[in-house]
């Protein structure tokens, strides 16, 4: 029979050594600096809301680990509007620049995603445009409310980013197609690229800059000795970007055989903690996601503090399991 003093003292000492993980893992969390990495995804075929859910990971991702740059690497024939306006807003959000790398389509949603990326490169020979809605069955949409709904969305964005509005427009209102060589003579995109490494080996002669104009916010990638030409409210320089080191991340339902919404929308773990949700994903859910791109100091000590959590609770079950053992036995 277990002591009751005994039993306590190995409580407290167990509660005391998770909460002493924990406490470094966030003081270490604490201390993180950004890195000189760049992360890199791919998006193939139609955008959905699991499109969506790994972009939003992406950039979650790419904010924990203090990334430089994010690089998508796109290729699409379009996708659902719900999901790819959440994309675009996302990117609105994002503290860390999304470039939109496309190879070799990025046709209807891509396009949009392309118009609200802070970089715009397009590989030779690639495509996009073909922008105006259609129904589930393929039926071009010629609702005047939507269109000029999406139209709206567009030139916004193309303003935003200082890059055609006309041709923005005429991508939804026309269906504009354009090539890669021709996106760049309209000014809709920044420049070709043949790689991701050949676009931030360019792109290190560039900064990005977010500017004022009149009482609005535009950004802008220019030449760094063009820089004093902006009222600059922010800036992301990109020299020596070609140096840094770029890591894959890649959607953890291609790796392992469990229905995506389990870690993509985690709704197991969200249900029985729902008003605690946005805290869990931020302090447990990101960091394991981002060890499947590279072990960090902080991921691996999470790591340690899960472990011990659940080695803590199966060590404070089992010291009350043989607690009440005795008890159960007078009973009889």
């Amino acid at each position: 029979m277990i002591s009751r003093r005994l039993a306590i003292a190995a409580v407290l000492i167990t509660l005391a050594w998770i909460a002493l993980s924990a406490s470094l893992f966030f003081y270490v969390t604490a201390l993180r600096e950004p890195t000189d990495e760049i992360l890199f995804i791919r998006i193939s075929g139609e955008l959905t809301d699991t499109t969506k859910n790994f972009v939003e990971n992406t950039l979650n991702i790419a904010e924990y680990r203090g990334s430089r740059l994010i690089i998508i690497s796109l290729d699409t024939p379009g996708g659902y509007v719900d999901s790819t306006e959440r994309m675009m807003t996302m990117f609105d959000k994002s503290e860390i620049p999304v470039a939109i790398f496309v190879e070799p389509r990025a046709i209807s949603g891509g396009t949009y995603m392309l118009m609200a990326s802070h970089i715009a490169v397009m590989k030779s020979g690639s495509q996009i445009g073909s922008c105006q809605p259609v129904t589930s069955t393929g039926e071009p949409i010629t609702e005047t409310k939507y269109l000029n709904y999406l139209t709206g969305l567009m030139k916004s964005h193309a303003w935003l980013h200082s890059r055609n509005e006309t041709a923005a427009e005429l991508f939804v209102t026309e269906n504009l197609n354009l090539h890669a060589e021709e996106a760049l003579d309209v000014g809709v995109i920044d420049f070709i690229a043949e790689s991701p490494q050949d676009l931030a080996s360019k792109l290190a002669n560039y900064v990005l800059v977010k500017y004022s104009e009149d009482e609005a916010s535009r950004f802008s990638l220019v030449k760094r000795a063009e820089i004093g030409e902006y009222d600059v409210v922010q800036s992301w320089d990109f020299e020596n970007i070609d140096e840094a080191s770029m890591h894959e991340y890649k959607s953890i339902i291609e790796f392992i055989a469990l229905p995506s919404y389990l870690f993509e929308f985690p709704v197991a773990l969200a249900m029985p903690v729902v008003f605690l949700f946005p805290y869990v994903y931020s302090a447990v859910v990101v960091p394991m996601l981002s060890l499947t791109v590279t072990p960090t100091l902080e991921v691996i000590l999470a790591l340690v503090s899960l472990i011990n959590a659940v080695a803590g609770v199966g060590c404070i079950v089992l010291l009350l399991t043989k607690e009440t053992k005795p008890e159960q036995k007078a009973a009889n």
